[in-house]
């Protein structure tokens, strides 16, 4: 039980590291405009790095000094995928080798792999040599996942915090503290991370701090075989991912939802999760996070109640 101590260091280093690399990034001008105000500021990107920071090297040392090979399933993937988005964020990469790189963070895991049994809750699947080609696949659609329903202050990371926590109660359930206690090291870094990120922002976590996120749900949920739970965490992106599916199906460009004196949020008249909201309610960017918040956590509960009474042997 000593790794208890790494979540809380992870959250200490992050805390310290995200404003000293937001200052430096600004400064660099690595920045992105904050558009949902009804001023927009200049903010630093690429935020993600702290989470890079604060959780890596302080699991590497972990590693080094326990010999615990269970820690790399976890530590490779994250961070190729989390230079991938770093790379994306200073140099915009084109989206199908942004595509392939993420590929690229699934392949550590396949050397680990000991059971290519799908877990889909009622029944269970052994997929063979299928397995090895859908856990690359797995890792790059959660990673991307995550990057789509994102855009305002908090919104990505929030829900980090909020599906990570979530998996780690479950692993729990399962009664694998250990790896549960991993998990929280991501989860109190996004904590500490979101101080910084959340309404008004001082600083966005880019490509790299929001692919990291669908990473470590991916990650974590293939190493305990319970990727359905993983797919039940994401639903809230997933549906994004539909509507913007179909808005693409479309063909038609949209511009940036509105913005009102008062705060208002206008949105365009396309399909969207946060547009649903704000065509049915006077949201405000602040109001609206709270509620997408709220709606991950809905998904993580249900995600806890069907570990629990239905996995849990």
């Amino acid at each position: 039980m000593e790794n208890i101590f790494i979540p809380f260091i992870s959250m200490i280093i992050t805390l310290v590291i995200t404003p000293i690399i937001g200052k430096f990034n600004k400064k660099n001008g690595v920045f992105g405009v904050d558009l949902h105000k009804k001023e927009r500021f200049d903010v630093p990107e690429a935020g993600g790095i702290a989470l890079l920071l604060g959780t890596i090297p302080i699991l590497s040392i972990y590693y080094i000094l326990s010999r615990d090979l269970y820690i790399l399933m976890f530590i490779f993937p994250v961070t190729i995928i989390g230079v991938v988005g770093l790379i994306d964020d200073l140099y915009n990469m084109p989206q199908i080798l942004k595509t392939a790189a993420c590929l690229l963070g699934g392949v550590p895991l396949l050397f680990f792999i000991k059971d290519t049994t799908l877990n889909l809750i009622l029944f269970k699947m052994n997929l063979g040599l299928l397995y090895y080609i859908i856990v690359p696949i797995g890792i790059t659609a959660a990673s991307n996942l995550t990057n789509l329903l994102a855009g305002f202050n908090g919104e990505e990371i929030g829900l980090g915090v909020i599906s990570t926590l979530s998996l780690s109660i479950c692993i729990f359930l399962l009664g694998d503290i250990k790896t549960s206690i991993y998990l929280l090291t991501f989860t109190l870094a996004f904590l500490a991370f979101l101080t910084y990120n959340k309404f008004p922002a001082k600083i966005f976590p880019g490509d790299t701090g929001t692919l990291i996120v669908g990473a470590t749900i991916a990650s974590f949920s293939i190493i305990k075989n319970i990727e359905i739970i993983g797919a039940i965490l994401l639903f809230p992106q997933i549906m994004e991912f539909l509507f913007k599916s179909i808005r693409r199906f479309g063909g038609k460009k949209y511009g940036p939802t509105k913005v009102d004196n008062e705060g208002i949020l206008h949105p365009q008249s396309y399909l969207s999760v946060a547009n649903l909201l704000t065509s049915h309610l006077k949201l405000t960017e602040k109001k609206l996070v709270l509620i997408i918040w709220f709606i991950g956590a809905i998904f993580g509960l249900i995600s806890i109640i069907i570990t629990y009474f239905v996995m849990v042997n």
